[in-house]
């Protein structure tokens, strides 16, 4: 083929390529006109470029029957900078690559070398290798193919040295060494954190395929390739499009928007993350798309039709292995990954960190989001995974439908025997109460109690629901009702408790109980109903303000103190009542720190009288001294808000003598082990205020040893995996201030790790947990800003990941300020580092 007719290909090709996917037949047509052999020709260099399969693939030029006039320079023995070429690892429609060394003087380390093509080289082609070095110069992941250098070669093009891995193809791996399905899922979990983690710096893949992601000897997971990654154009379209459309994919692994040409976001590479679970569960592709076609062939080819389930792809296979392992694919990891394989972007996981989440749910037994939830369903995963725990529901379901069955024939016969009906009813709702409590209290240190309190409560819920509508006139029956609602609120989301972190489901079960005691205190306003009452505005209260919603909570806050003021005025108001009193106006001087500090001190201080003459009539009373460890602890907290450190120090420290006395003699209880703990920490974070770290180093260990105990008693409780990560971070702070950044990021790596693991932080969550992401990754760019010049690219990506989580909280009314300053100081930080 003559040079000049390669040249008017090469153009052709480079401008198709400008067009999106869509429109690129319109131009070829019109471009070409009658040259038919020229419009082939063109055609099958797109094919190849839409169907390649990464950087090292069959190229696009050899497709095209271009190949003796592509010939690449004989690299083998020559530099490139301070590295010496040793042997081609392979080639790709667009690129070489080449197995290098760095050979110079200073250290012998193998890499790969990545350099596009000879005669491709246009300008929107460079441009891409450009791009993508740019890329991988913002990414630091240990399951990330780390950018290490890159330069121009002697005629000027760009070419990227990456680190050099020895692995297999994730699918190839697999296959080989027959690895079992938690196997396999275990390296999906573990890619799913890689592309997260590609996400979170604004940028997709768009490329996830099986050759594109190698697994070493070891079994490290190593993504590769951006050559097709684009960014995110985060701040001006939040529904994360492209910037620009992406000219290159895979059709087997492409979503369907992605195949159409049509902007594509995050969803896209859930979609071939379940492409490749797909491939590594049924040994097959959901889709085989001809070679041939591309773009809106394929997609044609692809149609609206849902690919068959996994399990019925397994049974099928010709692979007896596969047909072994059909049955288990069945339900749960059909609907998983049918999910993550949804045509529409909104039907499929929200993330991938989302989709590695439901993985390890189901790896763990407990049911899947993408499953219906049936509560069938439900009581039967919870039945395989705690026979123990089951016994204890179902005592607990017979109770209930017992109740409800009751509760309904006594409302039928309270029109002939009301009298007699209520003494019924007051019999099942203290059966009731007796399981609700008993069962509750038992199921707490079971393995996997989380998961027991949270089925416990959502099927208990709908039958008290149904019961409310039966209280009619009955104040009693409200009573009892109220007293249901509040212990629901408890198990969903006290956070100063075992909880199973539903929070706004606990502000709803709060709301319910106080309506209700409104209405009773409203006809009976006894000292016992005005009692009650305080405690469900003190409850809800609480809850909206470690939620940020002064606004709701400061008004309820007054109302409980209100009331607080009429009960102790009361001739018969009990010792009880006036410790009551005195919460509710802890709670508002809580309320009010951020807000109001003069006026916080001196309710702070005034609840605190109050709770001194308790304890003096009643010394060995552990209420009491739980009391006095939550009064200085609230009044330090206080200081903290009005960074008064000194004093702040001396109130936690009086906090957790009372919280350190309580937690020896009660070492079984959780509720006295989780109050020491955070007392600790908060002594802690105010000896670091003041730049004391040894004391506060001891202090928080001790804490960390207990949350971790309680975690261990606890394991799905996430709330109790999450107070490790925040404990940790505090001990990473005392590190960094002992000039000890490598130990602290061994705290802080851990701390991250629990971070991610977990379920994302919601707003309506309480303030410690919506900081806790931000936060920690502040503090990881401030530890590797401390290691030298070596680390300042992770500080960097630390940074500037602390900065974009932050920024958000600025203005939240209890947590802003901490973020305004963590964030102030990250920016100060990315200064120093660039």
């Amino acid at each position: 083929m003559q040079l000049d007719r390669w040249h008017q290909i090469k153009d052709l090709f480079s401008s198709a390529l400008e067009h999106p996917t869509a429109e690129r037949s319109a131009f070829l047509d019109r471009s070409c006109g009658e040259d038919i052999e020229l419009l082939a020709q063109v055609r099958s260099l797109l094919d190849a470029h839409e169907s390649s399969l990464g950087f090292i693939e069959r190229p696009a030029v050899e497709r095209a029957g271009l190949a003796p006039a592509l010939e690449p320079l004989n690299w083998q023995g020559r530099r490139l900078g301070n590295y010496r070429i040793i042997s081609e690892i392979g080639r790709g429609g667009m690129s070489h690559v080449y197995k290098a060394a760095r050979d110079d003087d200073q250290y012998y380390k193998e890499v790969a070398i990545k350099l596009l093509r000879p005669g491709l080289d246009t300008h929107s082609l460079l441009q891409r290798l450009r791009d993508e070095r740019q890329m991988l110069a913002q990414l630091s992941h240990p399951n990330i193919a780390q950018l290490l250098d890159g330069g121009v070669t002697e005629t000027g093009a760009p070419y990227i040295v990456m680190e050099y891995v020895e692995g297999q193809p994730i699918d190839a791996y697999c296959e080989e060494r027959g690895l079992s399905i938690t196997s396999r899922l275990d390296l999906v979990r573990t890619l799913c954190g890689a592309v997260h983690y590609v996400h979170q710096h604004l940028m997709v893949h768009g490329d996830l395929k099986g050759s594109n992601i190698l697994v070493t000897r070891s079994g490290v997971v190593k993504l590769l390739d951006f050559g097709i990654a684009k960014l995110l154009n985060a701040a001006s379209d939040p529904s994360h499009t492209m910037v620009n459309q992406v000219v290159a994919l895979t059709p087997a692994y492409a979503s369907p928007e992605q195949i159409r040409g049509e902007p594509i976001t995050t969803a896209s590479d859930v979609y071939s993350l379940g492409v490749l679970i797909y491939k590594l569960l049924t040994g097959t592709l959901p889709f085989e798309v001809p070679g041939e076609l591309f773009g809106w062939e394929a997609a044609a080819a692809v149609g609206d039709r849902p690919p068959r389930l996994p399990s019925v792809a397994a049974a099928e296979s010709n692979a007896p292995a596969y047909r072994r392992i059909a049955r288990q694919l069945r339900g749960d990891l059909d609907a998983v990954v049918m999910k993550a394989l949804s045509k529409e972007p909104e039907d499929r996981y929200g993330s991938a960190e989302h989709l590695a989440e439901e993985l390890h749910r189901y790896q763990r037994g407990f049911p899947v989001h993408a499953h219906p939830p049936r509560p069938l369903y439900r009581t039967r995963k919870l039945v395989m995974r705690h026979k123990a725990a089951t016994v204890a529901i179902s005592l607990f379901a017979v109770a209930i439908v017992t109740g409800v069955v009751t509760t309904a024939w006594q409302a039928h016969v309270a029109r002939m025997e009301r009298a007699r009906a209520e003494r019924h009813l007051a019999e099942i709702r203290k059966l009731t109460n007796t399981y609700l409590r008993d069962v509750y209290g038992a199921a707490v240190n079971l393995p996997g109690a989380t998961e027991v309190r949270k089925l416990l409560v959502e099927n208990s819920l709908k039958h008290i629901a149904a019961l409310e509508g039966e209280a009619q006139d009955s104040l009693d029956f409200k009573r009892e009702l109220a007293q249901a609602y509040l212990r629901f609120g408890d198990v969903q989301g006290d956070y100063l408790g075992a909880n199973i972190g539903d929070t706004e489901g606990a502000v709803q079960s709060y709301r319910r109980a106080l309506r209700l005691r409104e209405q009773v205190a409203e006809q009976s306003p006894t000292v016992t109903d005005l009692s009650d009452l305080l405690r469900s505005y003190i409850s809800l209260s609480e809850l909206l303000a470690a939620q940020s919603k002064l606004d709701e909570a400061i008004p309820l806050a007054e109302s409980a103190n209100a009331v607080g003021k009429r009960l102790v005025a009361m001739p018969d108001a009990r010792s009880e009542d006036h410790r009551m009193a005195a919460a509710a106006q802890m709670l508002l001087g809580t309320d009010l720190s951020t807000v109001d500090l003069p006026r916080a001190l001196a309710t702070l201080r005034s609840a605190q009288e109050t709770f001194e003459r308790l304890l003096a009539e009643q010394p060995e009373d552990p209420g009491a001294r739980r009391d006095m460890a939550l009064i200085h602890s609230r009044i330090g907290f206080a200081h903290i808000r009005a960074e008064q450190y000194e004093p702040a120090l001396e109130h936690y420290l009086k906090s957790s003598d009372y919280a350190e006395q309580l937690a020896q003699e009660y070492p079984a209880d959780a509720a006295a082990l989780r109050g020491a703990a955070f007392v600790g920490v908060n002594v802690g974070e105010a000896y670091n205020h003041l730049k004391q770290p040894d004391p506060a180093l001891e202090k928080i260990q001790v804490a960390l040893s207990r949350v971790e105990h309680l975690q261990r008693t606890d394991p799905a409780n996430e709330q109790a995996t999450l107070a490790i990560a925040y404990v940790l971070n505090h001990l990473g702070d005392s590190y960094l201030l002992k000039g000890q950044p490598e130990t602290a990021l061994i705290h802080l790596n851990r701390a991250l790790q629990l971070v991610n693991e977990a379920p994302p932080a919601k707003p309506t969550d309480i303030a410690e947990i919506r900081m806790l992401p931000g936060m920690t990754n502040f503090r990881l760019g401030k530890a590797h800003s401390m290691l030298g010049e070596q680390h300042q690219r992770d500080a960097a990506t630390f940074l500037q990941s602390s900065v974009m989580r932050l920024q958000d909280l600025t203005n939240d009314p209890v947590i802003g300020k901490d973020a305004q300053r963590l964030t102030d100081q990250a920016r100060q930080l990315l200064q120093d580092v660039s």
